[in-house]
């Protein structure tokens, strides 16, 4: 089942219910930032604690593409090594072929001199 689909419907929810919130609490508000008091806008502390959050997943999202453009490249390298081994069998088959006839006609040369 693709989950795609649902985590993004989760995320544009997650957005509405952000922007909402943010939109209808545009209060200033006191706040203490390392010893300082600052007025700020609460919808713009709603707006960086959520960009915040989505931002903390980024090292996630970027990680499980790597582990997938990496699982791609050793599929990759499977099959190349799956063609190898087929043409290094078809190698020893007409190596051998090509000894099976040798030895056929220094058999029948053999023969033809007795």
């Amino acid at each position: 089942m693709n989950k795609k689909p649902i985590f993004l419907a989760i995320s544009i929810l997650a957005i509405a219910i952000a922007v909402a919130v943010a939109g209808q609490n545009c209060q200033t508000v006191d706040v203490k930032f390392f010893g300082n008091m600052m007025p700020v806008s609460f919808c713009v502390i709603a707006f960086a604690m959520f960009a915040c959050g989505a931002l903390s997943t980024l090292p996630a999202l970027l990680t499980k593409a790597k582990d997938v453009k990496s699982e791609q490249i050793q599929m990759n390298w499977q099959q190349q090594d799956e063609k190898l081994k087929e043409e290094l069998t078809n190698d020893k088959i007409k190596l051998l072929e090509a000894k099976i006839q040798t030895l056929d006609a220094a058999l029948k040369q053999s023969l033809k001199k007795k």
